[in-house]
């Protein structure tokens, strides 16, 4: 058995990066079926830090973050696919918060796309889909109900290292 490399000096994005190669291994040797990955986790501390409040734990219906003012805000997160525009977000399974902020990376897990959306925008213009019973938009649909946060994200992101 090899030795295992001390990754304890990588920064954020690189460890990202290291686990998106380590996934794509395992997929190729048919051990692992799905994309699953730490990103999620990630943009919530991304959101957190731009916006600051309470970071929810998991458990959380709804939201997961709760900023000083009592706003809730819903985070979704996207890494780059080859799906394009029609590649969806996690579902919602409720609309009991304020908005939501939804954050792209691309494969260098830099934050390419940042847009904030009402919950009520959500609720209007995406579909109820039975079988998830939940609404699942798409990137097409999310960048045309909201507002850019972009350079709010990155200068969080850039804040975790």
């Amino acid at each position: 058995m090899g030795a295992i490399p001390d990754i304890s000096g990588l920064s954020v994005r690189d460890l990202l990066r290291l686990e998106a190669r380590i996934l794509f291994e395992l997929r190729s040797r048919d051990l692992v079926r799905t994309n699953n990955k730490p990103i999620g986790d990630i943009a919530e501390q991304v959101v957190f830090l731009a916006r600051g409040g309470v970071l929810e734990p998991n458990s959380t219906k709804s939201h997961d973050i709760t900023t000083e003012a009592g706003q809730r805000i819903q985070v979704k997160a996207m890494a780059s696919r080859a799906a394009g525009d029609s590649a969806r977000f996690s579902p919602f399974r409720s609309t009991d918060f304020h908005t939501a902020v939804f954050l792209v990376f691309n494969e260098d897990f830099e934050i390419v796309e940042a847009v904030e959306v009402e919950a009520k925008q959500i609720e209007d213009n995406i579909r109820l889909i039975p079988h998830t019973n939940g609404r699942q938009p798409s990137l097409r649909q999310m960048r045309t109900m909201g507002w850019d946060v972009t350079a709010e994200m990155q200068t969080a992101y850039a804040r975790i290292e």
